[in-house]
């Protein structure tokens, strides 16, 4: 094959991975919408399951510490599209525009991505828990939170975070496969067009 024909492949292959990669910029987009009403489930039973294992904290924090937590609850839930937007804003991060040497999860990095950016926003309601004595453990349980910085929290053990919490992964994950797909032959036939360009020029000298 000559070196023309191998670079209308590559010019095809390009165009390919570009319209996946904008099919994969929009479902980022989409996921920065649904991940706020997933996070604010999780938040909402973890606060629950906090009072659960507290019982003596919450009768000492007495009724106006309580509505002041409610109401410390409800105004994180509320700032939560723009705790989302601002953790998952940088598109560095985003799968679509890492290598491969990159990846950090044997499941792909795409799941691993959005796990982590789930955890992120989660996590804001450490500081809100630590601030009404409620982040200490029971004596038979593991600590799921860790504090990483002035009144700064993350939850540390694995969230129950599933695709069915937020229905654009199952999809991402299918146009991300065919991604990394586009990519890989993009790769090899690159390889090949150097190597005929090289082929074709000792030939012709």
């Amino acid at each position: 094959m000559k070196s023309a024909d191998i670079e209308a492949e590559v010019s095809s292959l390009k165009l390919q991975r570009d319209t996946l990669r904008d099919r994969l910029n929009l479902l980022v987009q989409r996921f920065q919408n649904e991940l706020p009403s997933a996070a604010e489930s999780w938040i909402r039973r973890e606060l629950e399951s906090r009072i659960e294992d507290h019982p003596d904290t919450v009768v000492a924090l007495g009724i106006e510490k309580l509505r002041s937590l409610k109401g410390r609850v409800s105004a994180l839930v509320a700032s939560l599209p723009d705790i989302a937007k601002k953790e998952t804003s940088d598109t560095v991060d985003w799968p679509q525009y890492r290598t491969r040497d990159r990846d950090s999860d044997s499941r792909g990095v795409s799941e691993f991505y959005f796990h982590q950016a789930f955890r992120d926003v989660i996590s804001h309601l450490g500081a809100v828990l630590y601030e009404f004595g409620l982040l200490t453990e029971p004596k038979d349980h593991l600590a799921s939170w860790h504090k990483i910085g002035d009144d700064r929290f993350r939850y540390a053990i694995n969230p129950g975070f599933e695709a069915l919490s937020t229905p654009v992964l199952d999809e991402f994950q299918r146009v991300y496969k065919d991604f990394r797909s586009v990519e890989d032959k993009l790769e090899n036939k690159m390889k090949e067009l150097v190597k005929t360009k090289a082929k074709e020029l000792w030939e012709s000298t």
